[in-house]
């Protein structure tokens, strides 16, 4: 990649080592959380975050394998771990970086199931099987983008190279793109659409009172019995939308039944026998709970798709033009470009996972497992 024929290390390329280094061990650490949080987690193992899973995967070997490997050869200007280490290098580099893109397009088209199509995407909730498949899909298809050409292609002569031979092929560098690229934007950018239009159709719904908004709350108070309709899919998570006083009322029952009605989904949840000193404001149906996740989830998906687009567009439009051009001396602006693609690794893990209150008790779980214990058990004797 380097055509320096004289290795140099000076100030700079020592404090950027130290920078790439850390970027390497942020990687790690904020994809490695993911993944332990579903192991010590079962709630989390459902179908939508299996997704994440998939994709911290792939962003963890990112920063354990790639950019450790990279950076002495970087340093160096020369490639040091010998030719099958190289090809090792390149065929995994190339397959976890499409790996990663092909998972984002997953969620995208989860999360479009989740809100346009609530009921059929319930019915398939359950199915791991399908989820894996999927993930597996992801992983071939993956490696088949330039795996096989790697593997099959001509090799470098000089040993302290390390570079994939047909990243000069014009030809070869658009159909890749197009293929880890431009085709994912476009998916993602479709399912974002169509959750925007779904949220537009049912916001105008709302505007129209086509979905009843109480005109004050409705305390309830002493013994008495009342039911909320809620999104059975969110029960699970309510307590991020309801108001503090909800949180701490005490309940002595809690059953939830599913309910059809129409297109849309509803759960009727029995509060029975609140505690005196409680009051709970009633003041939200099923539709605008719905719609508030909804619209989280469109919110998400857009910030996944913009961090996506503005880390791979630069390194994908610099590669076509390198390989037109036939321009094989290195340019600060190519190398940015290459490092930023990588930094999508790093930004992945937090733009929604971390950010996600089921994924932050996993991590509660993980570093104040004591704590969260004693708390409980203080809780439950009460």
């Amino acid at each position: 990649m380097f055509n320096s024929t004289k290795p140099f290390i000076t100030e700079t390329m020592i404090i950027l080592s130290v920078l790439k280094i850390f970027l390497a061990f942020s990687i790690v650490l904020g994809n490695g959380l993911i993944i332990m949080a579903f192991v010590v987690d079962k709630n989390l193992r459902l179908r939508n975050n299996f997704f994440f899973l998939n994709l911290a995967i792939a962003d963890f070997f990112v920063g354990a394998i790639c950019i450790p490997l990279y950076i002495p050869y970087e340093m160096k200007n020369k490639w040091i771990f010998g030719r099958e280490l190289c090809l090792f290098w390149l065929v995994i580099d190339y397959l976890l970086c499409t790996a990663s893109v092909y998972s984002i397009v997953l969620i995208s088209y989860d999360r479009y199931q989740l809100v346009c199509n609530a009921i059929s995407y319930r019915i398939k909730q359950t199915s791991i099987s399908r989820t894996v498949t999927y993930m597996g899909a992801a992983w071939v298809l993956a490696f088949l983008v330039h795996g096989p050409a790697i593997l099959n292609g001509k090799k470098e002569k000089d040993d302290t190279e390390c570079r994939h031979q047909l990243i000069f092929s014009a030809n070869y560098i658009i159909i890749t793109s197009i293929l880890e690229f431009l085709i994912p934007t476009i998916l993602v950018t479709y399912f974002n659409c169509c959750i925007y239009w779904n949220l537009q159709r049912r916001s105008s719904r709302v505007k129209n009172n086509s979905i009843p908004i109480p005109n004050s709350p409705s305390p309830v108070k002493g013994d008495s019995t009342t039911c909320a309709f809620i999104s059975k899919m969110c029960l699970p998570k309510l307590d991020e939308e309801l108001p503090s006083s909800m949180k701490k009322m005490r309940k002595k029952s809690l059953f939830a039944s599913l309910k059809t009605q129409g297109e849309d989904e509803m759960t009727s949840v029995e509060l029975s026998s609140l505690s005196h000193s409680n009051s709970v404001p009633v003041d939200f149906t099923a539709q605008q709970y719905k719609f508030l996740r909804d619209r989280k989830v469109a919110t998400s998906l857009a910030i996944i798709l913009g961090a996506f687009v503005f880390c791979w567009a630069p390194y994908i439009l610099f590669t076509i033009i390198r390989s037109i051009s036939q321009n094989d001396v290195d340019d600060p602006w190519y190398t940015f470009t290459f490092w930023l693609q990588w930094f999508n690794s790093f930004l992945n893990p937090f733009l929604y996972p971390l950010c996600h209150k089921r994924f932050r008790n996993a991590f509660m779980k993980i570093f104040c497992k004591k704590k969260l214990t004693a708390s409980l058990r203080s809780s439950l004797s009460s």
